[in-house]
């Protein structure tokens, strides 16, 4: 899951599995927000992440971590969101 910071995280946090066109938020070093299957599109020429595409790629459900307002913090083991990243 990474790096999250704690204090931008509400309540208790829900590992669901979800249709990625329905999971929608703003990854880390991304500027806007987009759906888990637009994500994919970009980061297919993101040499870091790319390789790991693969683990999720063509099946029905994507795994991914909520708080409890439904703020996507991780669509794992893929890249976490930007909502919680951790900042000086």
């Amino acid at each position: 899951m990474g790096t999250h910071d704690l204090d931008k995280v509400e309540g208790s946090i829900s590992y669901e599995a979800q249709d990625p066109s329905e999971i929608s938020f703003q990854a880390l070093k991304q500027t806007e927000v987009m759906t888990a299957e637009e994500l994919f599109e970009v980061l297919k020429t993101d040499l870091k992440l790319k390789p790991y595409l693969n683990i999720l790629k063509d099946q029905p459900n994507y795994p991914v971590f909520y708080d409890e307002n439904r703020t996507v913090l991780s669509l794992p083991p893929i890249i976490n969101s930007d909502a919680t990243k951790i900042s000086p």
